[in-house]
């Protein structure tokens, strides 16, 4: 790959890596959080690796994080750990995490097992991931409690700080999962 291939490459992951940062962003002066909301996700239902059926609505009311991830990915994983801690921290206060499989040549299912990840994942996700314009892995979609879709950003840095603020943004007065910004 050429060098001005690259230079294009990181150029533009940067800018999206930046994307979900300033869609959900902290402002210094009063703690509150500006978001910015994209448009509604459509509803999908999809098997999980357990064999039962996931449907998104299901979550109606809850801020959810998708993850679009593969198990030839290495992105991925750096950065489903991270996720697995931000789903063990939070699950109780109601984030839903879904990882989401796609571009699979491999049993997702036992790279799963393997590694003890405790949020559900589904399978065979490729045409959710187009409609919300994954264009690789990892992909994460942050999806408001009304089913807004925040944002749709990549990166793998597992302790990315737009995780956290967007947990605890939905999570920290139980009133904004109904009420909202």
């Amino acid at each position: 790959m050429s060098n001005s291939l690259w230079l294009s490459l990181i150029l533009t992951m940067t800018f999206i890596n930046n994307s979900i940062a300033n869609a959900v962003s902290i402002s210094k002066n009063n703690q509150n959080i500006e978001v910015s909301e994209r448009f509604e996700s459509e509803d999908w239902t999809l098997m999980s690796i357990t064999g039962k059926p996931v449907t998104l609505s299901e979550y109606q009311g809850q801020p959810v994080l998708l993850v679009f991830w593969a198990t030839w990915c290495p992105y991925c994983k750096k950065l489903l750990p991270g996720i697995a801690k931000l789903h063990e921290k939070y699950q109780s206060q109601g984030l839903k995490v879904i990882g989401v499989n796609i571009k699979e040549d491999w049993q997702p299912a036992i790279y799963w097992r393997n590694h003890g990840y405790q949020f559900d994942t589904v399978l065979d996700g490729d045409d959710i991931a187009n409609k919300y314009g994954i264009i690789g892995t990892p992909g994460l979609v942050f999806i408001s409690p009304k089913g807004k879709v925040l944002n749709v950003a990549h990166f793998s840095d597992p302790s990315h700080p737009s995780l956290e603020k967007f947990a605890q943004h939905f999570l920290s007065d139980p009133l904004k999962t109904v009420s909202e910004n």
